[in-house]
């Protein structure tokens, strides 16, 4: 402060000037899609924990430990800031030097110095940074919203594993009784002398069998539990809903959307990178606080750069945008084609997946008829064979298994469909709400 003090009003002022520029040096509010994202999340509640065990609740629970949709939401905020950083280069910088020197080539009596640069012009090269950057966060944006999709659907999916487990064990569980009670029967007409030693030694072979099946169910089933358990919290599972809103695709899929903004930024990175010699003109008053002989004044100098040679990395930095360009427009045609295929084959999948349900319901049937007689053949007539009798019990207990495996599938082709419908979401209740300040729509912004 002393020296401060011996430069007399005048420094001071011009100390002051410096401070106020410093103050216009911060960036407004936020622009873009950074300002649109939160102009859409400021009336939206955050996505809160449930209390139920529904599917809904499960996605909602889990969502909120998903570690794959934090570590997109944090892409998010990173390219917010990236924007800001590129935004940056249109606003003040302020630079401060303090310091002195002795002998005759030195600086002198202490002195402050401070400078103020601003772009006056570089012919486009930072707006379109800035847009690049933006573009990296509508990418992210919409990256979060695939996470959070597939997240939801990893989710379901575990959630109706443990259903389909549960089922299939307890169709495991009555086969196995059923071949119990047919050894018991078996060894009954063994001991009064009705049938052989073999049938018995087959139906107890079969009934083994049977067990190790209840056995690899058990397993199948205590690990869709802890699966589910971790990750939304509870073990309990059950049925997913029914999507009947049909399998056509409802605008661009995410992977559509990302592709095409890849492909527009690999364009704006291309035009960057053809104009990197392009000069950029800059203004930048200076204010020096002296004490001593050292004095006290301003300046303004102008300046005008540009990248003219860097050993070749001009060149190969067109090269390389000029072939990411070429990447993201078959990138782009490849997701548009692939949508396409897999919303028919999906659609496919669950009609073929229906007849086969009926199907399988028409054979159980049939097996059911077949199972009585066959026991009628076998133990009142004594004219049927133990391993048709074993072979149409085991068969009749397969399709059962099938038709709970194949429920399963159908579920899984349905939630493929109530994305490309866009439809998953609005039925989870997570539309109209923010997760970690980013909103759960899946509009586009």
């Amino acid at each position: 402060m002393k020296l401060f003090a011996e430069a007399g009003l005048r420094g001071t002022a011009i100390l002051g000037s410096c401070l106020l520029a410093l103050a216009g040096c911060s960036l407004p509010a936020p622009d873009g899609t950074e300002a649109a994202l939160i102009a859409r999340a400021k009336d939206m509640p955050p996505l809160a924990p449930a209390q139920g065990r529904a599917a809904k609740d499960v996605v909602r629970n889990g969502l909120l430990l998903h570690p794959d949709v934090r570590a997109a939401a944090s892409s998010v905020a990173a390219s917010a800031d990236q924007v800001r950083v590129q935004r940056g280069a249109l606003f003040p910088a302020l630079g401060m030097t303090v310091g002195g020197g002795t002998g005759s080539a030195g600086d002198g009596d202490p002195a402050v110095r401070m400078n103020v640069s601003q772009l006056l012009m570089d012919f486009g090269k930072t707006k379109r940074a800035v847009t690049s950057a933006d573009m990296d966060l509508q990418i992210n944006y919409i990256t979060f919203q695939k996470a959070v999709d597939d997240a939801a659907i990893e989710l379901l999916e575990a959630y109706d594993a443990v259903r389909m487990n549960t089922e299939a064990l307890a169709v495991y569980k009555r086969q196995l009784a059923a071949m119990t009670e047919l050894q018991k029967l078996v060894s009954e007409r063994v001991e009064i002398g009705a049938t052989t030693a073999p049938d018995l030694l087959e139906t107890q072979k079969r009934v083994q069998n049977a067990a190790f099946l209840v056995q690899d169910a058990e397993l199948a089933l205590a690990d869709a539990r802890e699966q589910l358990e971790r990750r939304s919290g509870q073990s309990a599972g059950g049925a997913v809903p029914e999507f009947r809103g049909g399998c056509a695709l409802r605008g661009e899929t995410d992977k559509m959307r990302i592709a095409r903004l890849k492909m527009a930024k690999a364009e704006i990175d291309l035009e960057q990178a053809q104009k990197a010699r392009v000069p950029k003109i800059t203004v930048s008053p200076l204010a020096r606080l002296g004490t001593g002989d050292t004095s006290t004044g301003f300046g303004l100098n102008l300046g005008v750069s540009s990248d003219l040679l860097e050993g070749g990395a001009l060149t190969a930095r067109a090269s390389v945008a000029r072939n990411a360009r070429d990447a993201a427009e078959a990138a782009l045609d490849s997701a548009e084609r692939d949508a396409s295929l897999s919303s028919r084959k999906a659609l496919r999948n669950i009609t073929a997946g229906a007849r086969r349900q009926e199907m399988l319901k028409r054979q159980i049937e049939l097996l059911a008829k077949t199972r009585e007689l066959y026991r009628s053949q076998y133990f009142d007539l004594g004219k049927r064979s133990i391993s048709d009798l074993l072979d149409n019990e085991e068969e009749f207990y397969t399709r059962q298994a099938e038709l709970v495996e194949l429920s399963s599938k159908m579920a899984t082709n349905r939630l493929s469909c109530a994305v490309y419908t866009r439809a998953l979401r609005g039925s989870m209740e997570l539309a109209g709400q923010t997760l970690y300040n980013l909103p759960l729509d899946a509009d586009n912004l």
